[in-house]
């Protein structure tokens, strides 16, 4: 089923006893398309699966409705049903939106990777009655609660956590931008405080125990949710390709210093990419590790798992049935709320 007016739906929502109504901005993507699916089970909801392009949708699921809707043009927020659950996938999506539907005392579940963007979210929705919970994914989101875990730790200084991506199938045209704007994302050292062009302090990560250690590339990354109320630990982010050549390839551009190239040309670099043949494992790998104040290891953290895409829709999935059935402070969502925290400088 396909509309271009969300509000006309809410009628029928009610009529169907559905729990509540749950939009999905960017619901035909990557990402998205699948948390549809897993959604398709799961009758409590009414899903809007909403895109900024029109296409012709053939789908059987009763309960999810597909709509065409620009979310950056003035007055997008009015055009979605009320009273619902927002889970933003799309960076497009202004922050000013997200700030006008926590004013309705709502929540929006926030899934980007790019520091800037979260910031600009927990800005605009400073001092709003509804939630706001960033890092709802795989990474950031399994990343946060594994290296978060490992921060309790009072004698814990510094984490590093590194994130392995597997190149055994082309992923979203989003996520792969995303990829290629990371490598020249600047981000504040935590040591110092500097700015820093990413690859210039790489690491090298165990992903697995019996396998040699891999380089990855040190990158912006969002680290809210990590750190102990009060805490000073110091978190550092890293990504690394599957397989490892990629990583060296791409370590090597980074040292000719065209990273920040590679991000002004995200776009046209993606299109290339999506020509490329396929190679590598379909699966994604996360490592965080501890350090204490001698810079000693003192613990870690393991998980691999298989397709990003997958994984993140699964993440949110969990997320969402905590909040339905009561559970979302034990789950860790409720202090979350990055609305009732200050704004960052």
């Amino acid at each position: 089923k396909c509309t271009t007016d969300l509000r006309t739906e809410t009628a029928e929502t009610e009529r169907a006893n559905v729990v509540g109504n749950l939009v999905i901005l960017g619901g035909s993507g990557d990402v998205g398309s699948r948390l549809v699916r897993l959604l398709s089970d799961h009758q409590e909801w009414k899903v809007w699966a909403v895109s900024r392009r029109s296409r012709a949708v053939e789908t059987t699921l009763k309960n999810v409705v597909y709509s065409a809707l620009d979310v950056a043009r003035p007055g997008a927020a009015k055009s979605l049903p009320e009273d619902a659950i927002v889970v933003n996938l799309p960076e497009a999506t202004p922050p000013e939106l997200v700030a006008e539907r926590l004013a309705r005392s709502e929540t929006v579940l926030d899934t980007s990777a790019t520091p800037r963007y979260v910031d600009a979210l927990i800005r605009a929705a400073a001092g709003t009655n509804g939630c706001l919970v960033t890092g709802v994914g795989m990474a950031p989101g399994l990343s946060t609660l594994m290296a978060a875990d490992l921060a309790s730790n009072e004698r814990v200084e510094t984490l590093r956590i590194g994130l392995e991506l597997g190149m055994g199938r082309h992923y979203g045209q989003a996520a792969a931008e995303w990829f290629f704007r990371a490598l020249g994302l600047p981000y504040d050292d935590p040591f110092t405080g500097r700015s820093v062009v990413p690859g210039k302090k790489p690491w090298r990560f165990n992903f697995t125990r019996n396998e040699a250690p891999r380089l990855a590339l040190d990158v912006a990354f969002p680290d809210e949710g990590i750190r102990p109320s009060g805490g000073e630990v110091r978190v550092h982010h890293y990504l690394a390709v599957d397989p490892p050549f990629v990583t060296r390839l791409f370590a090597v551009a980074q040292r000719l210093g065209l990273g920040r190239w590679m991000s002004e040309h995200s776009r046209r670099l993606t299109k290339l990419s999506l020509r490329l043949p396929q190679f590598g494992q379909l699966r994604t790998r996360v490592t965080a590790v501890a350090f204490d104040r001698e810079g000693q290891e003192i613990a870690s953290k393991l998980f691999e798992g298989g397709d990003q895409a997958d994984l993140t829709a699964a993440m949110i999935m969990v997320t969402l049935e905590a909040m339905r059935s009561g559970d979302a402070r034990q789950a860790g969502i409720g202090p979350m709320c990055m609305n009732t925290r200050p704004k960052p400088n």
